[in-house]
């Protein structure tokens, strides 16, 4: 099974991932959005980060998470490597997690691009007829 594919999209990055559960679904599409930001064999895991949101509906949550992982990339400078969910829950939508990674080092690190923004833009979060989990999502760069 395939964890998430690009999708092509004018100017910007767009994934749809898959996960046979809901807390896959949302790792998967973490990992699809830190691949497009750095080349992750590059990247340790020295440092983890815990990372706590809400939201009014799952499309709202799966912004929220990739917004908190871009955000903390951005500001706190580094780079993460993989997730862990540690809980998600639908009513209420929430999810807790931990981000691995280590700080930027431009002299190890392989940058790929910049996401400015995690859009609401062709935003899917649902069950297929297979009865797995498919989010697409399109990021501003």
């Amino acid at each position: 099974m395939k964890r998430y594919e690009y999708l092509e999209h004018t100017g910007d990055i767009g994934i749809r991932a898959y996960g046979d559960t809901l807390e896959e679904l949302f790792i998967n599409a973490a990992q699809g959005l830190l691949e497009a930001i750095a080349d992750l064999s590059t990247v340790g895991t020295t440092t983890q980060i815990e990372i706590e949101v809400s939201a009014e509906s799952l499309e709202e949550l799966m912004v929220a998470w990739l917004d908190e992982l871009n955000f903390r990339h951005e500001v706190e400078e580094i780079f993460f490597r993989t997730v862990e969910i540690r809980e998600i829950s639908e009513v209420p939508y929430r999810l807790a997690g931990v981000a691995y990674g280590e700080p930027v080092d431009f002299t190890k690190h392989v940058v790929y691009t910049e996401i400015k923004s995690i859009t609401y833009h062709q935003l899917i979060v649902e069950r297929t007829l297979e009865n797995r989990w498919m989010a697409q999502v399109i990021f501003d760069l």
